[in-house]
């Protein structure tokens, strides 16, 4: 029973992952009252590093799982509960107590554990072809792309008054992340046959 993403749907799922929503407040809040050339920097280097983590999971991740014999239905399962508990921790704060926290670091402002989770994901449920992993890798490319767009932006994003609104919209987007992941689940119970 085959379950595959598109790649509009990879593309959403790495960007509320790993994309700039959750970076733009610690970042503001840490490189406040720096100077651009010194915010530049933090942002080439956060990701830069990112970018090196994310591919190299997404590439060496398969190598990995197979070597410990660990089945697509799992990682599916690992990586929707994974996925879950962060959107479900989202929904549950209201979005004007959403603060941001920490240093503007690759981990954890970019990279986190349902990012790599869905790169899990990602990897057992879609095609194992060299266009598809060469799509992926885009896709993952990106969203780094727009990280570093954001995160050289920041000032300007804040002066237009979206501090507000990022929270809001990451709210909401964590609602859509939730269902994804209970889809996930549903399809490898299916591909184990518990469901039918």
């Amino acid at each position: 029973m085959d379950f595959e993403l598109s790649f509009g749907d990879i593309f959403i799922l790495f960007f509320l992952t790993l994309g700039p929503l959750k970076a733009i407040l610690p970042f503001a809040r840490a490189t406040r009252g720096t100077e651009p050339a010194f915010q530049r920097t933090v942002a080439w280097r956060a990701v830069a590093i990112a970018t090196v983590i994310v591919l190299t999971v997404g590439l060496l991740g398969p190598l990995v799982l197979t070597r410990w014999h660990v089945l697509p239905p799992a990682i599916s399962i690992t990586g929707s509960i994974i996925l879950f508990s962060q959107a479900l921790r989202i929904i549950m704060q209201t979005p004007a107590g959403m603060r941001g926290s920490g240093e503007p670091l690759a981990i954890p402002a970019i990279v986190t554990a349902p990012g790599i989770a869905a790169i899990a994901v990602i990897i057992v449920l879609n095609r194992h072809d060299i266009a598809h992993v060469t799509i992926d890798v885009a896709l993952l490319l990106g969203v780094m792309a727009l990280n570093l767009l954001t995160l050289r932006n920041t000032e300007t994003i804040l002066k237009h008054g979206l501090a507000g609104i990022l929270p809001m919209v990451g709210w909401v987007l964590a609602v859509l992340q939730a269902s994804l992941a209970v889809q996930i689940v549903i399809h490898a119970l299916r591909v184990l046959e518990v469901l039918h």
